[in-house]
């Protein structure tokens, strides 16, 4: 089969980043945790655990191992709890999410009830809510949806954020439904510009070019998702998280197969799926 990718993929320099911190903790030697998945790619994260990388649902107590923060981010509490007991922390939050994390506690800081439009079970969003209920009295709500936010109640003033990782045309679909319900509104958008910059070049070019799409990515990753729903629309379109769950079924003689990826993908992992659709 013939093959075509659009000119990013692979993970991006957050994920890079918080691998690349992970595997020096585990090179400087001593007992290392993750509190979850460092990223969300299964590939990646056997290469770290076959290095010894144990994984926590807690913080370990006085004297116990050293402790990766995710990609994803954590609590100021989980940070100022780690820093009581005593325990080596590795932070390897993406500086995205970071973002996401200080404009949430300015908002807070403001005196507004902060929004945080996305998936309220994810990681990210849990550490949010976090930093932005620091303040005392503090109020944060939770939206994933349209219909979501018809359901808050009114709000003389509201301060809005995202999941980094949360489809920005959906976001702007969610902001307006939340200025109907609130006086004051104002908007930081938070969502990640690489992840942005993927739906993009989805939607502009490989969209336009191939008869299916195969996505490569976790199936807990956000971002993955998004571009695979996205892809969906359009063409017949299949999520998967290697070269092994290739079916030759899914394909006809004489297509293009275009592939992409979620930021949280090593570009290793893409390339053996472009492999082995170029050997069907």
């Amino acid at each position: 089969m013939n093959t075509v990718r659009p000119r990013h993929t692979g993970s991006c320099f957050g994920v890079r980043d918080a691998l690349q911190l992970t595997a020096d903790a585990l090179r400087a030697g001593g007992e290392t945790v993750a509190l979850g998945q460092v990223v969300h790619n299964a590939r990646a994260l056997e290469e770290l655990e076959q290095h010894g990388l144990g994984r926590a649902d807690q913080l370990p107590e006085a004297g116990g191992p050293q402790v990766v923060v995710t990609a994803h981010g954590a609590t100021p509490q989980l940070f100022a709890e780690a820093k009581r007991r005593g325990l080596t922390v590795v932070d390897t939050t993406c500086p995205l999410v970071k973002r996401v994390q200080r404009h949430a506690t300015e908002l807070a800081e403001a005196g507004m009830a902060v929004v945080v439009v996305g998936d309220a079970a994810h990681s990210e969003v849990r550490a949010v809510i976090g930093w932005a209920g620091q303040r005392e009295g503090s109020e944060v709500e939770v939206v994933a949806s349209e219909s979501e936010a018809d359901r808050l109640p009114w709000r003389e003033r509201r301060g809005v954020v995202s999941q980094s990782t949360f489809p920005q045309p959906r976001f702007q679909q969610v902001v307006a439904r939340l200025r109907l319900r609130t006086g004051e509104v104002e908007v930081r958008d938070t969502t990640c510009p690489v992840v942005n910059q993927r739906q993009r070049e989805a939607v502009t070019g490989l969209l336009d070019r191939a008869d299916v799409v195969l996505v490569v990515g976790g199936r807990g990753s956000a971002n993955t998702k998004a571009v695979a729903e996205t892809c969906a629309e359009r063409r017949p379109t299949f999520h998967v998280e290697s070269a092994k769950e290739i079916e030759p079924s899914w394909f006809q003689p004489g297509q293009l197969v275009g592939i992409t990826s979620g930021t949280s993908t090593p570009g290793w992992v893409v390339d053996e799926v472009e492999a082995a659709c170029r050997d069907l």
